[in-house]
């Protein structure tokens, strides 16, 4: 099996015991979940997951974990239905469900996102480098910095 560049980076959420995505959707309760990874290349902030998951009716809550070791440190907040739909219709028109990863993403020196989507049996990941996505990529950059500012507000070190 090839190895993808979303595998390291998969490790962060896996570190911080947070579910496989594909899992999280498999929960009473849970129809649809998004999951944005972010891994500072450089260590100037903790790493962090961030899990978007929406239930029954208007029901959306993130719940954002930073990798610090020794320390629980997260954070939830509701998040309003419309601002799950204008993220989850952004994805929709940049071809999220079907895009590859950027291409030309170095794996050191850069950081780098994971960004997953989970529906009942569907699952997709892309991996990002946020500072020199463009095209479809930079549209769903664009996206996750414009509704889900929450999942990207790093902790100091």
């Amino acid at each position: 099996m090839e190895t993808r560049r979303a595998d390291p980076i998969r490790l962060i959420a896996l570190r911080l015991r947070q579910d496989e995505l594909r899992h999280v959707v498999q929960r009473p309760g849970v129809n649809e979940a998004l999951r944005v990874t972010v891994q500072y290349h450089d260590g100037r902030h903790p790493n962090q997951v961030a899990t978007l998951t929406r239930g029954r009716g208007a029901e959306c809550t993130l719940l954002v974990v930073y990798d610090r070791p020794g320390r629980d440190v997260h954070f939830a907040y509701p998040v309003a239905l419309e601002r799950y739909m204008t993220l989850l219709s952004a994805l929709r028109r940049a071809g999220f469900d079907a895009l590859d990863d950027q291409p030309d993403v170095p794996y050191f020196g850069v950081d780098l996102w994971l960004v997953e989507r989970a529906s009942g049996s569907f699952y997709h990941d892309v991996v990002l480098q946020p500072e020199s996505a463009a095209g479809p990529h930079g549209e769903i950059v664009s996206a996750i910095r414009a509704q889900l500012k929450e999942a990207l507000r790093p902790v100091v070190a």
